[in-house]
């Protein structure tokens, strides 16, 4: 056990010094040379996709730089205190890997992902997104915290990470389909929203609601400049600074702040999206191996999905418009809502990560995907408060007051800590539950909550159109890129940004 710590301490310090803009471009290099990609066009597209992804992340901190102040401020504005105070991703990630069960589970799922991949248990290809295992790891931190037992913490983090490649494997082609990007997959909690949206869509089907498709293009089209990202971020953008420094408007220093990340926001709308043509330049060379040897029957898969870290989904126009909105609507909703006990703060400006698998299943409905959002997010904020005392112990038990300031903090003021991104996803939590079942009933729950997994798991090998189309792929997609033919005249509404050609 101590060298399997050893080494996840080792690929842990490296993702900490390089990151995600270097580590996955290295992987994706690696994976095209054994794909046979010559070296030149490999190498060209990881500089593409490593330039794409270092832009990508610069403008995460301009925008979160920015917004964080105004997010805080709403929060001391309403003046009310919840008992569970949001200190962000950054400390799921510090009690994961302050803990010998996260450092394992970076060599024994890296392993267990390739066996997965290799036996065709999934179609997605996860090690690229190796440094985000923590997001689904943190539940299985707090099944060891809770029943003591390191051994269920880590058959809890194997179910979690089986659970993520199937929501994966299902959500790849619309994902693949709305943004553009040809053979990407969502391996990060992001995704955990999907089989909500999934179920809300089959729904209003069955009922046979009327769409009304409202897509940004839509908005543009009826309003012209007036619709356009730029004046879209512009709009939202001074509505959250003014909520975020009410109580000081009419200070003229205050605007000067305001206009300032005003304008940011929207600049963000504009630039974001066009930073995308540097990463798919670097997808292009593996996405044209991979299609040509699948047609070719060289490779004897029929999906190859690779997993990409949430940043590249995060500023499409359309998931970056739905998310802005959606950030006042839920804080406030919060503040009211019976059973919420964490006060949202550090994860609110990660709203569009979280949008990035309700808006794929609508194929970028905005008003479908706001509506859908505003319900999904409260109810996962009543969910997240049901851990929220385990995982505040579990911070003060892996020492991570005295690696991030704002535990430390909050736990001097008699508050708990919660992480509102990484606790949103009642899927895991569902695991989380029957992992931690008292004494013998676990027995019971984890069996069932492993029949369920494998009934979906089949249900979804047997008719994968159907899941695909539930998950919002259109039959055109389907039929041009998977070769499934088409029952009838379909009408396609989802895709956006510059598709990745074979």
């Amino acid at each position: 056990m101590e060298f399997l710590i050893r080494i996840g301490n080792a690929i842990n310090s490296v993702m900490g010094i390089f990151g995600t803009a270097v580590v996955v471009p290295t992987v994706v290099l690696i994976i095209s040379l054994i794909m046979g990609v010559g070296f030149k066009r490999a190498f060209q597209g990881a500089i593409y996709m490593a330039v794409g992804l270092t832009m990508f992340n610069t403008l995460l901190g301009v925008l979160f730089g920015g917004i964080a102040p105004y997010v805080t401020g709403m929060a001391e504005n309403v003046g009310i205190q919840l008992p569970y105070v949001d200190v962000g991703w950054q400390g799921a990630s510090v009690i994961v890997y302050s803990n010998q069960l996260g450092y394992i589970y970076l060599v024994l799922g890296l392993g267990i992902n390739l066996l997965l991949f290799a036996l065709k248990w999934t179609d997605t290809f996860q090690p690229t997104d190796i440094w985000n295992y923590y997001q689904f790891v943190f539940w299985a931190i707090i099944v060891q915290f809770v029943t003591g037992s390191f051994a269920l913490g880590v058959a809890a983090a194997v179910f979690c990470n089986l659970i993520v490649l199937l929501i994966a494997d299902i959500i790849a082609p619309s994902l693949q389909e709305y943004y553009g990007y040809d053979g990407v997959a969502l391996t990060s909690v992001p995704q955990s929203g999907a089989p909500f949206a999934m179920i809300v869509r089959w729904i209003l089907i069955k009922l046979k609601v009327k769409e009304r498709h409202f897509d940004l293009r839509d908005f543009t089209q009826r309003f012209g400049f007036w619709g356009e990202p730029l004046v879209i971020g512009l709009v939202v953008g001074l509505i959250i600074t003014i909520l975020g420094k009410l109580n000081a408007v009419a200070e003229l220093s205050t605007w000067s702040g305001i206009l300032t990340v005003t304008l940011t926001i929207a600049g963000v709308m504009v630039i974001y999206p066009n930073v995308s043509g540097l990463f798919v330049k670097g997808l292009i060379p593996l996405s044209q191996m991979m299609n040509q040897k699948i047609r070719s029957g060289k490779l004897k898969r029929e999906q190859f999905h690779i997993a990409m870290d949430p940043a590249i989904y995060f500023g499409e126009s359309g998931n970056l418009t739905a998310a802005l909105i959606l950030i006042p609507i839920v804080f406030f909703i919060s503040l009211i809502l019976p059973g919420n006990k964490i006060l949202m703060l550090a994860d609110i400006p990660a709203m569009p990560f979280m949008t990035a698998g309700l808006i794929i299943v609508f194929r970028g409905n905005l008003l479908n995907t706001i509506l859908t959002g505003t319900v999904w997010f409260s109810l996962c904020n009543i969910f997240n408060s049901d851990i929220c005392e385990a995982f505040t112990q579990a911070a003060v038990a892996a020492g991570v007051g005295d690696k991030l300031p704002e535990v430390a903090n909050a736990i001097s003021q008699g508050l708990g800590v919660a992480s509102w991104t990484v606790g949103t996803n009642p899927a895991l939590w569902l695991v989380y539950k029957a992992f931690s079942a008292p004494g013998y009933t676990k027995i019971i729950t984890i069996a069932v909550a492993i029949a369920v997994y494998l009934l979906i798991y089949f249900s979804f090998r047997k008719n994968r159109k159907a899941w695909y189309m539930a998950a919002g792929a259109s039959e055109e997609f389907l039929a041009e890129k998977y070769g499934m033919p088409v029952a009838g005249a379909s009408k396609s509404t989802g895709a956006s940004g510059t598709s990745v050609q074979a």
